[in-house]
Order: structure tokens, then C-alpha cells, then sequence
């Protein structure tokens, strides 16, 4: 987003973003073009999840019982998704690929609807307006410094260990991306 908004507008627009680029893999007229809506969705995904797992599940489990088993159940989706698309990044066979893509985002689109029918109505009844917005500029924050491929043997918890192991490998990933085919702007901003 150009403007920060609050941290449930911001998980909103990452997910309606990773559903336009499954939708943009699924369309691809060429393997080529698949593969860069492919690598254009782990870049996002992770970066998201990890802020997720930062800002939003350190939110939860602040707020009682009902709150860290919200958390608890995210992050044990998030930890089978990045073992997933670890998977999925090895996999050669195309068929096997787009099997394997599809099961991932249809566990994916299970997740969101988790998310947004539980965990962001949960914090939105627990925290203030002002709260909601600075939540919203630190996720902001933190995908900027997220690692950008799924690092399923990373530790989640505590989210301060994760953080630090973050930093290590963000530049790696970063490094990494230089050398990754993406879609280019004029085609990510057609949606």
C-alpha cells in the first residue's frame, strides 16, 4: 500500500494480492511466465508471513487464552505452508508442480479464511484505532526487512529469536533475487 493503514487493511490487501498472483500463475501462457508468477508469489508470501508471525500472532497471544491458541493455530499453518512451498520450490515435474501448487493454495485460502473470519476480527474487538495503525506501519516495516523465501527449519518462536535469524538470512534471499526471474511492474500492476 502507498498510504499505511491499519495492520488488519494490510493483511487484507497482502492476501487479495497472493490470490491475484496463484490466479496470473494458473493463466500463464508459457512455463516461463508461470515460473515468474510463481517466484512473485513465494517473494510475497513470505515476506508476509513472517511480518504475520511478528506483529499480528505477537498481538494475539498478548490478549488471554483465546487469543494464543488463535496464534498457535496460524503459526502451525504458516510452519506447514513454508514446508510446502519448500517442497514445491524442488519439485521438476510440471504436473506434479501444479498438483502440489494447488493443494498449497487451497490450504492457503483455508488459512485466510481463518484469519479473517477469527484472528482480525479478535484484534480489531482488542486493540484501539491507534493501535490497529501502528500495528499496520510495523507489518509495513517488517516486510521490508523479511527474508523472501520460506526458511521452513527456522525457529517461529520467540518471535524476537526469529527476527534476529531473520536478519541473517535476508540478504542471502535478497542476494537470491537478484538472480530471480519476476513479472515486470507494468504486468504486477495490471490486476
Amino acid at each position: 500500500m502507498s498510504d499505511i493503514s491499519d495492520i488488519i487493511a494490510e493483511i487484507l490487501e497482502d492476501h487479495r494480492e497472493l490470490e491475484d498472483y496463484y490466479a496470473k500463475f494458473k493463466a500463464a501462457q508459457t512455463e516461463e511466465e508461470g515460473l515468474k508468477w510463481f517466484n512473485l508469489f513465494v517473494w510475497e508470501i513470505s515476506r508476509h508471513s513472517i511480518a504475520e508471525e511478528i506483529v499480528l500472532y505477537s498481538l494475539l497471544e498478548q490478549h488471554g487464552e483465546e487469543g494464543k491458541q488463535l496464534m498457535l493455530k496460524s503459526r502451525e499453518d504458516h510452519r506447514k505452508m513454508k514446508e510446502d512451498l519448500e517442497d514445491l520450490r524442488h519439485e521438476k515435474d510440471p504436473k506434479k508442480f501444479d498438483e502440489k501448487f494447488d493443494l498449497l493454495f487451497k490450504d492457503l485460502q483455508d488459512h485466510f479464511k481463518t484469519e479473517e473470519g477469527k484472528d482480525l476480527p479478535f484484534i480489531k474487538e482488542k486493540l484501539t484505532e491507534e493501535q490497529l495503525l501502528k500495528a499496520g506501519k510495523t507489518f509495513d516495516l517488517r516486510k521490508k526487512i523479511a527474508p523472501t523465501r520460506p526458511h521452513p527449519t527456522m525457529p517461529d518462536r520467540p518471535a524476537a529469536l526469529e527476527q534476529a535469524l531473520g536478519l541473517f538470512v535476508t540478504p542471502i534471499d535478497k542476494l537470491r533475487d537478484m538472480f530471480t526471474d519476476f513479472p515486470n511492474k507494468e504486468t504486477t500492476n495490471e490486476a
